[in-house]
Order: structure tokens, then C-alpha cells, then sequence
């Protein structure tokens, strides 16, 4: 009889301790329900993100968020913010935040792919190389890397020169080519002057070269008198009067 009362207090306490056990989870599951999910923070970084991209194509890679974080749920839509200094195009930050109930902020990294066709030297380049379609050839990369620029459209740099020399493969950038010389120092140019209704022209020496819209010094060859025009086609100076 001892025993049999020994056995029926040993499970009364087990029962008690059970339940002290699962009383003490409630707090912790009804803290859940008030987290904000990690998971909506993560999409919300990913549509800021793709937001910012020129054509909406490309690919967005969520950076590593702890899962140890506890942040109160937010009482309306997540704000998501573009940080000062955000990084480069490739790898940025994206900044979220809540104002209700208790306001919070935090930062997440992402990095960015839009692959896109881009113009490249088709072969080693010489200096002074005026660029054809033929010195041209379109590849996939990662314009987000890109940082110096690029070019889709021959059309946009056909005709210029290359300001260095280029490799193979090299890509093209506004800092490595320029508007080709029209004149050029010691040439023999046509130099025009007076409007389009009363304009004369006349035989000159450029004594400077000069791009399409620079301003150069030339001589007229007839009275040997120097002035200055604009430079408005190939070997040929416009003086205003």
C-alpha cells in the first residue's frame, strides 16, 4: 500500500512538472507571433533592390541576415532606403526600417548581376586608332562592375579615336577614346568666315590641331594674318566676324 502511494505521487509530480514546463513556452511562442519574420525583411531587400535596376533584369542576392535577431513586428509596410554611402553597383547596402511600435533600423548587404552586351576592342588597338565596326566586338558582363562605364551601340563610337592603346578584349570606355582630330597642327585647312549668306573662304595653315567644336589658331596663307575659328568638319575652320 505504501508503495502503490509512493507511484501515484511520483506521477502527480511529473504531471505538475509538465505542466510548469509548458506554461513556460507560452511566453516564447507568443513572443514569436510578435517578431518581425526574417523572411519578409529578406524580400523586402530584394524588390528595393531590383527596383534600382535600369530594365528590371538581373539577379539579386540577399546577404547573410543572424537568425538570432529579435525585432518587434512592424505595425505597417517595411521601409527599405537606399544608406548614404552605399557601396558600389555590385555590392550595395540596403537600409530597413520601422517606425511602430518600436521603432527599429537595419542594414542589409546585397549584390547585384545584370548582365548585359557590351562593346569590347576586337583586336589590339594602336593609338590614334580610328575606330570602324570592324574594331568592335559585343560580349555578356556584368554591368554592375562597370564602375568606368561602357557602351551598347557602335553607332555611339564609331568615328572617335582611341585616346591609349588598347588589347584585345579591352573595354571601351569614355576614358579611353576621344573625338578624332579634324585638324590638325601644321595642315593645310579651308577657313571660312561671315554667315551662311555672305560667307567667304580661303586657303590657311592650322597652328594648332582640334576636334569637332575646339577653337584653333590658323594663318590665312594669302595675308599671312593669324585668327581664330572653330573647327566644324574634317580640315576646316569657321571664323565668326
Amino acid at each position: 500500500m505504501m508503495i502503490r502511494t509512493h507511484i501515484t505521487a511520483f506521477r502527480v509530480q511529473d504531471l505538475m512538472l509538465a505542466l510548469a514546463a509548458v506554461l513556460s513556452l507560452t511566453p516564447v511562442l507568443a513572443g514569436a507571433d510578435e517578431r518581425q519574420p526574417l523572411d519578409e525583411i529578406r524580400e523586402a531587400v530584394a524588390d528595393h533592390a531590383r527596383s534600382g535596376l535600369a530594365d528590371g533584369s538581373g539577379s539579386v542576392q540577399v546577404g547573410r541576415i543572424d537568425s538570432r535577431l529579435r525585432l518587434d513586428r512592424c505595425d505597417h509596410e517595411l521601409e527599405t532606403f537606399d544608406p548614404p554611402g552605399r557601396g558600389s553597383s555590385s555590392r550595395a547596402t540596403v537600409g530597413v526600417e520601422c517606425h511602430e511600435p518600436s521603432p527599429w533600423r537595419l542594414y542589409v548587404s546585397v549584390r547585384i548581376t545584370q548582365e548585359k552586351p557590351v562593346l569590347v576592342a576586337a583586336e589590339a588597338l594602336p593609338r590614334g586608332t580610328v575606330l570602324n565596326e570592324s574594331h568592335l566586338r559585343s560580349v555578356e558582363r556584368n554591368v554592375n562592375r562597370l564602375n568606368r562605364g561602357y557602351y551598347v551601340d557602335p553607332e555611339d563610337i564609331v568615328g572617335m579615336q582611341t585616346g591609349r592603346p588598347l588589347r584585345e578584349g579591352d573595354l571601351i570606355t569614355a576614358s579611353r577614346i576621344e573625338a578624332r582630330r579634324l585638324v590638325e597642327r601644321g595642315q593645310r585647312v579651308l577657313i571660312t568666315a561671315g554667315s551662311a549668306s555672305t560667307e567667304i573662304s580661303m586657303n590657311g595653315e592650322a597652328l594648332e590641331s582640334g576636334r569637332r567644336g575646339e577653337r584653333v589658331r590658323v594663318r590665312n596663307s594669302s595675308s599671312g594674318r593669324i585668327v581664330e575659328g572653330e573647327v566644324v568638319a574634317d580640315s576646316r575652320v569657321h571664323v565668326q566676324y
